[in-house]
């Protein structure tokens, strides 16, 4: 049962007639311990049932999706193909920016060094290392990056370019399908599944297996 509360403020306070005598030193009655004490029994008051039940249920059904009911993953376009991975797995999401090539390697996974607020990032190609062909002309200048996904893994960072960021979604573990036998190329190697997101097919990738395939481009 709630508290019965004086509520004088809407009778003869600010919100009322304004005849309380204590107006003139309080100004308001927000200053008013009159107001501040009724406000202590509202919070010192017992939650209603239904209140408690609510919460219950969602702190459970959050618990429930902690341990691995439901997947956070960050979508991602690189080339024609939508792709995602474990959000748990990135720092942040960069801009295109200009990246510095490293002297004697030409290779094409790794495009080279970025700036990323103030520290310098290896920088690769999420394309190349897929082994995703180029839809159309590539776009963009040739010492410039895509977006970059800044990724962390065991205690190593590096910058992902691809082409497009949709954002992070929230997808139950049963919703992803395994991955078609027909997936060809590199990213087969990290193929964990697929699963429909709004309106396309997007491929999920195993980040264990996307970050080895990363270590051994680099060997």
């Amino acid at each position: 049962m709630l508290p019965v509360l004086d509520d004088c403020w809407n009778r003869i306070g600010v919100r009322g007639d304004h005849s309380c005598p204590e107006l003139a030193a309080v100004i308001h009655c927000h200053n008013c311990p009159v107001f501040s004490r009724a406000g202590r029994r509202l919070f010192d008051r017992p939650p209603p049932a239904e209140c408690v039940e609510e919460w219950t249920e969602r702190l459970a059904r959050r618990e429930g999706e902690e341990s691995g009911d439901v997947l956070a993953l960050i979508v991602f376009r690189v080339g024609p193909e939508w792709l995602a991975f474990d959000v748990h797995a990135m720092v942040e999401v960069a801009e295109p920016r200009r990246f510095h090539r490293i002297p004697h390697r030409r290779d094409a996974v790794l495009q080279g060094i970025v700036n990323i607020r103030g520290e310098l990032q290896l920088c690769l190609s999420l394309r190349d290392l897929l082994g995703i062909a180029a839809e159309g002309s590539a776009p963009g200048r040739p010492d410039r990056t895509g977006w970059l996904l800044v990724t962390e893994h065991e205690g190593r960072r590096w910058a992902l370019a691809v082409d497009e960021v949709a954002g992070v979604v929230r997808v139950p573990r049963a919703a992803v399908s395994n991955a078609p036998a027909t997936l060809t190329g590199s990213r087969s190697s990290a193929a964990q599944g697929v699963f429909l997101g709004e309106d396309r097919r997007v491929g999920c990738l195993s980040t264990e297996r996307l970050f080895d395939m990363i270590h051994t481009s680099l060997k």
